[in-house]
């Protein structure tokens, strides 16, 4: 014991200073998983446009400027509604038009344009809604992005009909302007075949 006494009297200024170097590391160590983490800055939503048109932005002189002219329009509920040529004769992309300003964009995807519904996922992650219309033996829903003003109707598969772009909303608002024929809930009714 009395040898025990002598080493630690002698090395006394070694231990301390290991001592100090042991409690500041466990402190930064302590003081690092204490702080409450700090989280990053809230990311700025993807809002999603077809090319350089922005619905509710875009007037329809500016549309006509990049899709060219319309090769059909007309009325429906009350809403012009333009068809731009595609690289397929028989679908058309169509804008609806409110006061001059583009409000919906429907982009008929084509096999040619070599997109699936991974193209938008890979953007927006999983839709946070999924809406099913109300026709018997449908098998193309809506998968909708509300906040970021994108949607595809598509199959569970991957492959695409069409994408929409609107002025991001909430899903009701989107529903009562856009979707009147998609419910949340499967159709339940009679097959007509």
């Amino acid at each position: 014991m009395g040898n025990v006494f002598i080493f630690v009297k002698k090395y006394w200024l070694f231990f301390l200073i290991v001592l100090a170097f042991i409690l500041f590391i466990t402190s930064k160590f302590l003081e690092k998983t204490s702080q409450a983490p700090t989280s990053p800055s809230p990311a700025t939503k993807k809002i999603a446009s077809f090319g350089e048109i922005s619905p509710g932005n875009t007037s329809i002189d500016k549309v006509n400027e990049l899709l060219g002219f319309p090769v059909d329009t007309n009325k429906v509920d009350g809403k012009d509604v333009y068809d731009y040529e595609t690289n397929n004769k028989y679908i058309h992309h169509k804008v609806i038009v409110e006061n001059g300003i583009a409000k919906l964009v429907k982009e008929a995807v084509n096999i040619e344009d070599n997109k699936n519904a991974d193209t938008i996922r890979g953007v927006y992650g999983l839709a946070p809604y999924v809406l099913y219309e109300q026709e018997p033996n449908s098998v193309f829903n809506l998968y909708v992005y509300p906040e970021n003003g994108i949607t595809y109707l598509g199959h569970e598969d991957g492959t695409l009909l069409e994408i929409w772009y609107f002025e991001p909303t909430t899903i009701d608002s989107f529903i009562s302007l856009w979707a009147q024929n998609f419910s949340q809930k499967e159709f339940e009714g009679q097959s007509r075949y």
